[in-house]
């Protein structure tokens, strides 16, 4: 994991043969279609924290996989939603973003929910004017007849020529998904070092874990209301130590992240430290508060200072 820019002039590789691909993969679709977890299987590596709660993704995330015929950059980005606050105003930005980048899309349907909110799907596909690919995820969960016949159905509802069916989870599909994509990549140069897999700094995937943990213990409303940042990141002595504050927006939020007794808290950040000392592969002691900060979701400032663009 490093944070430096992509690198511009590489030495000589099989990219100035002529037929290596390189390019920036946009990963679009609703809230809880399996973005994140697809994201993670391209990569192969856990980059993008995954849990059952939508908008568990805010911010655009940038994974790398190179391998001797192409380098894909992929962007995970948040769902599409209706937007009704400031935080997912940013959310909604960073789709835009990575559509900007972007030199193919991979719109992601849920095999689950196949209709879900599909005004917004079709709003997105009216609007946007990248090649795109599309796919059905979470097929495992269907007959074979059931997803090969809504794989059919889909496609028709919304002009598309084909759905590729998939299963993030347990990788059915994922390699064939990964040919169409890089054959969808233009032909150039890699733009980062083979070494890299991720653009984003540790501390941010640090921040990303423990607000997963506490996706994970929280119930309800909760966790949309609740924001992570790392205020210190020491290494010393072969150990990591690592003070991160828990971000609310009311006291009544502070006492139920923090439990009877600080169980909660306890608990947020006992699933937390695994997660982590495997991110950083050595020991990692970390300390966890947690602060009030009002309708930090409706204040552009909050938002700028966590993080959010």
């Amino acid at each position: 994991m490093t944070s430096k820019p992509p690198s511009k002039s590489l030495p000589a590789s099989a990219s100035e043969t002529g037929g290596f691909r390189c390019g920036y993969v946009a990963l679009v679709g609703r809230p809880n279609v399996g973005k994140s977890t697809l994201f993670n299987a391209l990569v192969g590596q856990r980059l993008s924290i995954v849990t059952p709660k939508p908008q568990t993704t805010r911010d655009r995330i940038v994974g790398i996989l190179t391998r001797p015929d192409f380098q894909a950059v992929f962007l995970d980005t948040p769902g599409l939603l209706e937007v009704e606050d400031k935080l997912q105003e940013g959310m909604e930005r960073q789709i835009e973003s990575a559509l900007r980048e972007a030199d193919l899309v991979l719109l992601l349907l849920d095999a689950t929910r196949p209709r879900d909110r599909v005004q917004l799907v079709r709003q997105f596909l009216a609007a946007n004017r990248v090649p795109l690919l599309a796919a059905l995820n979470k097929i495992d969960r269907l007959a074979p007849a059931q997803w090969s016949g809504l794989c059919a159905q889909l496609a028709g509802e919304l002009g598309l020529p084909a759905l590729h069916p998939l299963s993030a989870q347990r990788g059915d599909g994922l390699e064939e998904l990964l040919a169409r994509l890089v054959a969808g990549l233009p032909c150039g140069p890699q733009l980062y070092p083979e070494d890299m897999v991720a653009e984003q700094p540790e501390r941010f995937f640090v921040a990303e874990l423990i607000r997963e943990a506490a996706f994970d213990q929280l119930d309800e409303e909760l966790p949309y209301a609740l924001s992570v940042t790392v205020d210190t990141f020491r290494q010393a002595a072969g150990k990591t130590y690592i003070a991160a504050s828990i971000h609310v927006e009311r006291d009544s939020q502070k006492g139920i992240v923090i439990g009877r007794g600080g169980t909660r808290l306890r608990a947020i950040g006992a699933a937390a430290r695994p997660r982590i000392e495997e991110l950083l592969d050595h020991p990692v002691y970390l300390d966890l508060w947690v602060k009030v900060r009002p309708d930090w979701r409706r204040r552009e400032r909050d938002l700028r200072e966590f993080g959010y663009r």
